[in-house]
């Protein structure tokens, strides 16, 4: 438990609403905006989704009152998603309204697989009212090129990661080399539709895809403003930090709650390239 509550430390900003805020305002100086997550997926009861709707809600208003630069990420599964859509939906336009009021944004996480078209759905019926939600795309998904072409025909935030669940190959690509190229791929995709109503956010630690990016961006003169950088919090947060210093929106996903042996021990179990990644980040800043 003593090394577990040690990755904890460095990578989960703490177990209460204040402790996320306060890592926030801590990467604001720092000129990078916080993603704040409060950790919990998988409820299968209309309580447990509204425990954790009402602390998104005081989250935002936490948010406001501190004045920290900084937006809410949240997964479908936690707002109900496993009891009904419909119970989903609610609860989520709850909290999309809230964020609303003071013109935040909610980012709707991407889970496991058999999550995948359900939180697309629940999406879909949602943003046409809150455009200030958006969604997460997973490279190593053999469906999202799709999945993105699609979503595309409307204006669309989203969120471009590689994804860090164990599927099987008949859905997803296996190695890193294949998850690469289909990374670039979405971003060149979302770059190329950022005039008609798409803004990317690029979640990704890999230097070499960043610098790609970048050179893609130069050559077509995008706006920095028109797109974003997102890392995890204790990740490469210095090289966040140089990329805002040059003039790029950066921001950090800031994960804080009780829940944080859970979120650890999922992420571990699901992939041996998780452990790798941890441990070689453990004292990198």
């Amino acid at each position: 438990m003593g090394v577990l509550t040690f990755l904890a430390r460095r990578f989960v900003a703490g177990e209460t609403a204040a402790d996320a805020v306060a890592a926030a305002r801590r990467m604001n100086q720092r000129g990078i905006r916080g993603i704040l997550d409060f950790l919990g997926e998988h409820v299968t009861s209309v309580e447990e989704a509204r425990t954790a709707v009402e602390e998104y809600i005081r989250l935002l208003d936490t948010i406001s009152a501190a004045g920290v630069g900084a937006s809410i990420s949240l997964k479908a599964s936690q707002m109900g998603v496993l009891v009904s859509s419909d119970l989903c939906l609610d609860n989520l336009s709850r909290v999309a309204q809230h964020a609303a009021q003071s013109k935040n944004t909610v980012w709707l996480d991407m889970e496991e697989s058999a999550l995948t078209q359900k939180t697309i759905d629940v999406f879909e019926r949602l943003r046409a009212k809150y455009p200030n939600v958006g969604l997460c795309l997973q490279a190593y998904l053999v469906r999202s090129g799709g999945d993105l072409d699609r979503l595309m025909r409307e204006p669309l935030r989203v969120r471009l990661c590689k994804g860090a669940y164990k599927e099987p190959p008949e859905i997803a690509y296996a190695t890193r080399r294949a998850v690469d190229g289909n990374y670039r791929m979405l971003a060149q995709k979302a770059i190329e539709n950022i005039g008609r109503g798409v803004y990317p956010a690029f979640a990704t630690h890999d230097r070499a895809l960043i610098q790609e990016i970048l050179e893609r961006v130069h050559q077509n003169n995008i706006d920095p403003k028109s797109f974003e950088f997102e890392m995890l919090y204790g990740i490469e947060n210095a090289y966040l930090a140089t990329l805002s210093q040059q003039g790029y929106q950066a921001k950090v996903y800031i994960p804080y709650g009780t829940h944080w042996l859970h979120y650890f021990m999922r992420r571990l179990r699901e992939r041996k390239e998780n452990i790798y990644f941890l441990m070689r980040n453990i004292f990198r800043m």
